[in-house]
């Protein structure tokens, strides 16, 4: 299809009653409407989130709806073991580390609702995918051990949490041997990739990128104990 502006729908209109009706059958698992997310805090402070966007205009694309689905893990986001100091009401799934979108069921390669369909009928399909994959993934991952264990068996979201993920949510448990532990196992992931690449300038940035790690565990009070620590890896 085309995604060019055709001026024949009211999409604002569209999106508004769509979000609307999800939300009448969401709001009963402790989700709340702002603006364009449907958002609840799950843990105290992790966030769970389904955000409504009305195509992606910078781009050029019309008439259609994403529908993205996050969970924000703050210690994850900010790379801290500390407690975030100020929450926000909610955070939209683009803020989220961990997202996915819904796809249309007709087609599972559209990240997209076209707009032009019936709209009862893109919002029995949102349901319908919020319903069987979307809030059994989020009631699986509702706290910190539960993604820690379960991430895994929740089908619904696409991407795993990276190692040092998990050495930041295991040292804001409180569990240090754990993270140093994944902070390590991180580190050497980007080092042996960076070796095995060695005078490949297009493999500059993941230098930077140890470096970065470096400056990290200082902050975090994580000890490097890996092989491949700069000083033994030759520069680009």
């Amino acid at each position: 299809m085309s995604f060019e502006k055709t001026n024949e729908l009211d999409t604002k209109a569209i999106v508004d009653e769509i979000e609307n009706a999800v939300y009448k059958e969401l709001k009963p698992f402790g989700f709340r409407k702002h603006g364009r997310t449907l958002h609840r805090f799950v843990d105290g402070d992790i966030s769970q989130a389904i955000t409504f966007q009305n195509g992606c205009p910078e781009k050029g694309i019309y008439d259609v709806l994403f529908v993205n689905v996050g969970i924000r893990i703050p210690e994850c986001v900010l790379r801290t073991f500390a407690p975030e100091e100020a929450l926000k009401k909610y955070y939209p799934a683009y803020d989220c580390n961990l997202r996915c979108d819904l796809t249309d069921s007709e087609d599972q390669k559209k990240d997209y609702f076209d707009l032009h369909h019936p709209i009862q009928e893109i919002v029995n399909d949102i349901i319908c995918k919020i319903k069987d994959c979307v809030i059994p993934a989020f009631n699986t991952l509702n706290s910190r051990l539960d993604i820690l264990e379960n991430q895994k068996n929740a089908n619904g979201l696409s991407r795993q949490l990276t190692n040092l993920e998990k050495a930041i949510v295991f040292g804001r448990m409180g569990d240090m041997k754990k993270a140093e532990l994944f902070f390590n196992q991180y580190y050497d992931e980007n080092a042996q990739i960076y070796k095995a690449h060695e005078g490949w300038k297009s493999y500059g940035y993941l230098k930077s990128h140890l470096d970065y790690i470096e400056e990290l565990a200082e902050q975090l009070n994580i000890k490097i104990k890996s092989l491949h620590k700069n000083n033994e890896i030759k520069p680009v």
